[in-house]
């Protein structure tokens, strides 16, 4: 019974031990975590400010992040209470827009590519062309940009249109390359 005894206690301290090793590395990446927050956040918020400037002509300047990364916009400093539709997609498109280019400066290495699917969705005409503008003037930090989109009146803003479509009688997806303008974007 002593040695059973001995061999509990033994275990028992081995699990005092790991419990112990775990809280400490959870109490360690909960600390990580806030630091890297209070670190990320601001610069992610700056980051996407500056497309959203350009993204509205200047109509809102500042965007900021809540410690859930949800987003708010601010008219002349103030928090916009209701938003549009194609503010919001507006916002998120900066917010994407931001989180890529943080990727591509923090890997030390440029990413060559953005892929951007049904950005267009719920915006007018002036803001899909400013999003056209915005991703033109991207070139530099991504060479390629691929858009999805089924808004055909953005078609003329780029280089390149690739349709894809379904062939219901052959049961296929058919791909057809349609060259336009000369800019450096594909859709």
């Amino acid at each position: 019974r002593r040695a059973e005894r001995a061999g509990r206690e033994r275990e028992a301290e081995a699990a005092a031990i790991e419990l112990a090793l775990h809280q400490e590395l959870d109490r360690a990446l909960t600390e990580l975590r806030t630091e890297l927050n209070a670190t990320l956040r601001p610069d992610l918020s700056e980051l996407a400010s500056g497309f959203l400037r350009d993204l509205t002509n200047g109509r809102y300047t500042d965007l900021e992040l809540d410690e859930d990364y949800c987003t708010t916009l601010l008219d002349d400093g103030d928090p916009k209470a209701v938003i549009s539709g194609g503010e919001e997609d507006v916002a998120n498109l900066a917010l994407r827009l931001a989180i890529s280019q943080m990727i591509a400066e923090r890997a030390g290495q440029p990413l060559s590519l953005l892929i951007l699917d049904e950005i267009f969705g719920s915006l007018d005409e002036d803001r899909r062309a400013a999003v056209v503008d915005l991703l033109r003037s991207l070139a530099d930090r991504f060479p390629q940009v691929i858009l999805i989109t089924h808004i055909d009146s953005v078609r003329e803003g780029f280089d390149r249109v690739v349709r894809v479509g379904f062939d219901v009688a052959r049961g296929v997806a058919t791909v057809k390359d349609e060259p336009l303008g000369g800019h450096d974007v594909a859709a």
